[in-house]
This record gives structure tokens, sequence and C-alpha cells, in this order.
């Protein structure tokens, strides 16, 4: 998979916030996205528009009785839940982007950080829901993420700092789209720590001769 096939998923990622589609995980790292990038920003406005043009033009459908009651008990039921949620972390986390603020643990503190590896620490995020896992990761500069593969779709979300992996180099406010079975090592830039937002739909498959012995390991 080369960079221009990772702009071509992360717009497709794009289309499917417009489309209101997303696990509340990647809304959140598309939220972060946009608050940290003008040119997505420009596109998920255009997207927006566009679909209320689309909806003033289609015919208007019947709905049966209660069901914008059933709607917006719904949507009810799911700010309770996300408040409930939110009421576990710190809100002041300023050193985030805004939209993940509430989601995450303060990344100033050792604490919200569990070191995994040399010069890597992971912190997890509950979003209150079955969809895949996401994290936090940090990465001391020059460090590296072990080899890996993925089952299932990875989107990564650099909040700061930089990495390069064998298919691009990526800076604040840059998506990488992994999909299932793409192997890779990402390594942080030497000129800082790397701190990025990663959602995955499956687990984490460690490639390598260690790698391998690790993964029988842990099951």
């Amino acid at each position: 998979m080369n960079k221009q096939n990772t702009l071509t998923l992360v717009e497709t990622l794009l289309i499917d916030y417009a489309n209101g589609t997303l696990p509340l995980a990647l809304e959140v790292l598309v939220e972060t996205h946009i608050s940290m990038n003008p040119v997505s920003a420009r596109s998920i406005r255009m997207l927006l528009q566009l679909g209320g043009a689309l909806l003033e033009n289609s015919e208007p459908i019947s709905l049966s009785e209660g069901s914008f009651e059933k709607l917006m008990a719904e949507i009810d039921s799911g700010f309770d839940k996300d408040r409930e949620i939110n009421n576990n972390v710190s809100n002041d986390n300023k050193l985030l982007p805004l939209p993940l603020r509430n989601y995450a643990q303060d990344i100033d503190s050792p604490k919200s950080w569990k070191r995994i590896g040399i010069g890597l620490s992971e912190q997890a995020i509950n979003f209150g829901d079955d969809f895949g896992s996401t994290k936090l990761y940090k990465i001391s500069p020059g460090c590296s993420v072990p080899s890996h593969s993925h089952d299932g779709n990875e989107v990564t979300l650099v909040l700061s700092g930089g990495f390069t992996d064998e298919y691009g180099t990526y800076g604040p406010g840059d998506i990488s789209i992994q999909e299932t079975g793409a192997v890779h090592k990402p390594v942080a830039d030497e000129d800082g720590e790397c701190i990025v937002l990663a959602v995955n739909e499956g687990p984490i498959v460690l490639t390598g001769p260690v790698g391998r012995l690790l993964n029988m390991l842990i099951k």
C-alpha cells in the first residue's frame, strides 16, 4: 500500500463520517483530525452541504407512529452514555485536541501510561462499545513499534511528533490506514516524542521470529 492508497482510504473515512456510519471511536478520531487539518475540515463541510442538498431534493417518506419519539429517546440515551464515560476521565487535558480531551487520561501524568516496550507506552481509551480497541501510543524519539500486522483495519492519527513506516512519513494531523494483513514497523522521528491515536478493528499480530514467539506466549 502506498501513500496514494492511504489518501483514498482517508477520503472514504471522511465520507463515512459525513454519512454518520462510523463507530464512536472513529468519529472522535475523524473529528480530532479535522480539528488539526483545514483541508479535511473543508472537505467535511462540502460533504455535509452536498448531503443537505440531496436531502432537500428527495421525496418525503411517511414514518410509523411514535418513530420520532423513539429516535429522540435513543439520542438522549446516547448522550447520557457519553456523559457517563466522560465522567471517568480528566477534562483538563489541554495538550490534546479538543474532540479527544474528554476521553483520554492526563497525558502529562506517568500514571496514565503503561510501558509496553523500550521507549513505548500505551493508554487504553474506553468508548463504551464493542468496536475493536482504541489506544494512545507514546513513542520516544528514534524508537520503533515492533513489526506487526493487523487482524482488521487500523486507523492511526498523529497527535504530536511524527513517524515513518514502510508506506510513508506522517506528521501532526496525518492519518495512516493499514488494511487487514498489512505489515509495518513505525519509527518515531528523531527530533521529538511521537503520540498517536490508534483505532484497531481487531488484534495486532506481531511478526518476525521474536514476534511469532511472543504471539504464542500470549495465547
